[in-house]
């Protein structure tokens, strides 16, 4: 079952119980300082990557031109990238071969190897604050061999390099704020999986993680959105004019706080929801995913891809289907979430001796 798929089927089992509950309030700045995206600049990303670069991560060539363009954008914001290298290890040995063994299935004299597939490569830049706590923001830039893949997605990718130019003259914040793109989400989440352990291993203080994923697609037609099972048009309508988010149920006020800050910040319609405890396992196609296994706190930003845009993993998922209007709100959504987080972790103060 596929990421948009699951993405959705959450809803099924919570909203009903849930959504009612979701209003919990917290102080963050309500005098956040008030910031627009360069819609232009988004267009101009999405077709790099999605038109004059196809396919942009399955040839070599390519990909470099990809990952060249994300670190070029992220200095012209302000930001030094850095390439993060990573292989995937497998292992092989004579069993994993009929005629190595017997006609009972008994391998004889098995040798195993290690197999490592060619390099990956994330891209990080940080902006360093405060603190040693960490907000990560991240879309992955990897995409299916036949598809222009701009909802899925070049449209996460222009999102992160635009919140970059909007964190650019942020003062110093509390939190470190680092924007990944991450590799190899389409062959199981490897890029934001390598990246998540190392964090954990390294005893990072994660406060949350967001991930972009699809978007860029939104219609104001009556049935442009379906669902996995027909009580949802009666919660969230048939038209396809809403960013959607999912989150762990621990991290209710988080994600109430969430909606909070984008209706504060934009006029996007925006339905923010918990995943059911227990099934957070089947909400496992994106790389909000790779951070939650690793228990840490992560919102899944999306279109729900294909029960709204028919183009998804296909070879019409070109620039000029996305909404630039409205995709060029969720940076500015994200940018407030950010200083909401931001705000609620600020150093605890010594007190005068």
């Amino acid at each position: 079952m596929r990421k948009t798929r699951i993405f959705l089927l959450s809803f099924v089992m919570f909203s009903f119980f849930l959504i009612a509950n979701l209003w919990i309030t917290s102080g963050f700045a309500e005098d956040t300082k008030k910031v627009a995206a360069n819609k232009e600049r988004i267009i101009q990303t999405v077709r790099f990557l999605s038109e004059e670069n196809f396919p942009r991560s399955v040839s070599p060539e390519n990909k470099e031109k990809t990952i060249d363009f994300i670190v070029k954008s992220m200095a012209d914001a302000g930001f030094e990238a850095t390439r993060g290298e990573f292989a995937i290890k497998q292992m092989l040995c004579d069993s994993d071969f009929p005629s190595a063994s017997d006609q009972n299935g008994n391998s004889h004299d098995t040798i195993a190897i290690e197999l490592h597939r060619s390099a990956f490569t994330n891209i990080h830049a940080l902006k360093k604050g405060k603190t040693d706590k960490r907000i990560v923001i991240a879309a992955h830039y990897d995409a299916m061999p036949n598809s222009p893949a701009a909802d899925d997605n070049a449209s996460g990718v222009a999102a992160l390099i635009e919140l970059a130019h909007l964190l650019k003259e942020t003062d110093e914040l509390n939190c470190n704020v680092e924007l990944v793109s991450y590799d190899a989400e389409e062959i199981g989440l490897q890029g934001s999986r390598y990246h998540a352990r190392k964090l954990k291993s390294q005893n990072v203080d994660v406060v949350c993680m967001i991930s972009m994923d699809l978007i860029g697609y939104y219609s104001d037609a009556e049935n442009s959105q379906d669902y996995p099972f027909d009580a949802l048009r009666l919660l969230y309508g048939t038209k396809g004019d809403y960013l959607g988010m999912v989150g762990r149920p621990e991290d209710a006020e988080l994600i109430s706080n969430a909606k909070k800050a984008f209706q504060q910040a934009t006029t996007l319609r925006f339905e923010a929801i918990a995943a059911p405890k227990g099934l957070e396992r089947l909400l496992s196609r994106s790389d909000h995913f790779s951070f939650w296994q690793e228990g840490y706190p992560a919102l899944f930003f999306s279109d729900t891809g294909e029960f709204r845009n028919k183009n998804y993993h296909a070879s019409t998922d070109t620039w000029d289907t996305l909404d630039y209007d409205r995709l060029a709100q969720v940076p500015v959504g994200v940018y407030q979430l950010i200083m909401m987080i931001d705000a609620a972790n600020a150093p605890e103060s010594t007190p005068e001796q």
